[in-house]
């Protein structure tokens, strides 16, 4: 398994380079930030934004238990989909020559 992190200090720590090789997860490289390759940005933060809509949580626990609840329930049909999203996109960075794309 591979997984993909930034260069965030959290990221580069000695303690989580430890963890992901005693784990056996590899790497991926990661591109130069742009909105339109990042899953977190095209895809998880809209869903952020809607899901608190409409609903009332009281305490942070609450709305990090009704998070968790959320992306659970969303069909791993569509992970997989964002995935292959995810590569085409990077695949249209590329034949753009790294400028921007639509």
């Amino acid at each position: 398994m591979k997984i993909l992190i930034d260069n965030a200090s959290s990221h580069t720590a000695k303690l989580t380079k430890n963890f992901l090789d005693v784990e056996g997860l590899g790497l991926l490289p990661h591109q130069p930030f742009s909105p339109d390759l990042a899953p977190c940005d095209f895809w998880l933060f809209p869903k952020l934004k809607i899901y608190p809509q409409g609903n009332d949580f009281n305490t942070l626990r609450a709305l990090g238990a009704g998070l968790y609840h959320y992306f659970k329930s969303i069909p791993g049909e569509e992970y997989r989909n964002l995935f292959y999203k995810w590569v085409e996109r990077l695949k249209l960075c590329v034949s753009a020559g790294g400028d921007y794309f639509e």
